[in-house]
């Protein structure tokens, strides 16, 4: 297999690495059950997440997706307690978000914080 990028010397070699390390440690996707329904609430909650620590969310079940862009794309997800859901989460603040975001889909919060 050839290498898809050539360095003149192992310290620019090292430097990328360390680059691609860096980013892939900001982002984490995890695969979870919902325990509750997903509505408008929840997904305000979820926005409301998003703002505070400063990531990207995003959800995926089956073939619809939905981001903190946008209330509605969370909304039409019609996730309902049982449903499969993948979640992406990107930013420095990825393990709050993570914290908050699995207890709004585990149901351990009516999503008023």
């Amino acid at each position: 297999m050839k290498r898809a990028y050539k360095f003149k010397n192992s310290e620019n070699r090292k430097a990328a690495c360390a680059e691609v390390q860096a980013t892939r440690a900001k982002e984490v996707s995890f695969i979870m059950v919902a325990k509750g329904v997903i509505g408008f609430r929840e997904s305000a909650h979820i926005i409301k997440v998003a703002e505070d620590t400063g990531c990207s969310i995003s959800i995926a079940s089956g073939k619809k997706y939905g981001t903190n862009k946008s209330i509605l794309s969370l909304v039409n997800l019609s996730i309902a307690n049982g449903k499969s859901l993948v979640l992406n989460i990107k930013g420095e603040r990825n393990e709050e978000a993570f914290r908050e975001i699995s207890k709004i889909i585990g149901g351990e919060t009516d999503g008023n914080g």
